[in-house]
């Protein structure tokens, strides 16, 4: 754990969080290898079932709310992991509306309901479908938890590896989220694209490692190096900077947004350049439906819409450096 000399705070998250989040990543790889993605979008009940039982979905309540009592240092590597291994957006959404507060002031947690993600578009709603989930989470400048709606029209089952409905309007609102669980979000997003920059340069490093060509795996000819070594680079800079955001989190430090922030852009854009140098280094095979370097991409995609992009992501990072709300 590093010690800012300035602010006499923390830089990175201790050594029994790394432990505790390597075990539980650990766990992951083999409950949701990336293979699946080819038999099915969702995760299936007997996954989910197990997620449930390793906490994943109350890492950071209370422990009087059913939760792991953890800090977002800790939940943030373990979504990180859930990147490696593309979790399906319904993983994210759920771990997410665990910290909503429910109208009425209900109880805090989802009792095991699965929540699907969803994200405005062209004036309608696009809802990333999960066929067990009966609520939504809508991202929004003010997120907010629905049920969901009765009149979902598919638009794609195929092209991103989910299947995209859209809609006029969710159904009711049940929660919403205080200012500092919204900025949760962000930075569970932020955790997610890490992941899955370190999934592309995983994916590539293999490939390299095992494709042979003129005798020679590829991975030992200058290009293929290079290559890996600025994947490696971007995605160990896009995860030392969602930790420091996670850490200036849990101890409330005044640019804890700032760095948020500047984590999601630096993930996400570590996880669409790895994305597509993965596909580069598979090569034609890179691009094939068979193959797995696609489904990097797709998440990507579908994680960065989900939190609304980049572009965005940039205008919100050049507010909080000055300081404005």
């Amino acid at each position: 754990m590093g010690e800012g000399s300035e602010q006499g705070g923390r830089y990175q998250p201790s050594g029994d969080q790394l432990a505790l989040a390597s075990t539980v990543a650990d766990a992951l790889e083999d409950l949701l290898p990336i293979s699946r993605l080819h038999a099915a979008a969702d995760e299936t009940a007997e996954t989910w079932s197990l997620l449930e039982g390793l906490g994943l979905f109350g890492i950071a309540l209370d422990e009087d709310a059913g939760g792991s009592g953890l800090g977002a240092a800790e939940q943030a590597l373990i979504v990180a992991a859930l990147g490696r291994q593309l979790a399906s957006p319904s993983v994210l959404a759920t771990i997410g509306a665990a910290h909503a507060h429910w109208n009425g002031g209900g109880p805090t947690g989802l009792d095991g309901r699965r929540v699907a993600a969803a994200y405005g578009a062209r004036g309608r709603t696009v809802v990333i479908e999960d066929s067990e989930a009966d609520l939504v989470l809508l991202r929004t400048e003010e997120p907010k938890v629905h049920t969901t709606p009765g009149d979902l029209e598919p638009l794609d089952e195929a092209l991103w590896s989910v299947r995209l409905a859209s809609t006029l309007g969710l159904g009711n609102s049940v929660a919403g989220f205080a200012p500092e669980e919204a900025l949760r979000l962000r930075l569970l997003d932020a955790a997610m694209l890490s992941g899955l920059a370190e999934a592309g340069l995983q994916m590539a490093v293999a490939y390299a490692g095992m494709r042979e060509q003129f005798g020679r795996p590829i991975g030992s000819f200058q290009a293929i190096k290079h290559r890996c070594a600025d994947m490696a680079m971007a995605a160990r800079g896009a995860r030392d900077l969602v930790t420091f955001a996670a850490v200036a989190f849990d101890d409330g430090r005044a640019d804890a947004r700032m760095l948020i922030e500047s984590a999601f852009l630096m993930a996400g854009q570590a996880a669409l350049d790895n994305a597509a140098a993965n596909i580069q280094v598979h090569g034609g095979i890179g691009f094939s439906d068979e193959a797995d370097p696609h489904l990097v991409l797709k998440r990507t995609q579908v994680c960065l819409a989900v939190a609304g992009g980049l572009e965005a992501a940039a205008d919100r990072v050049a507010t909080a450096s000055t300081g404005q709300t």
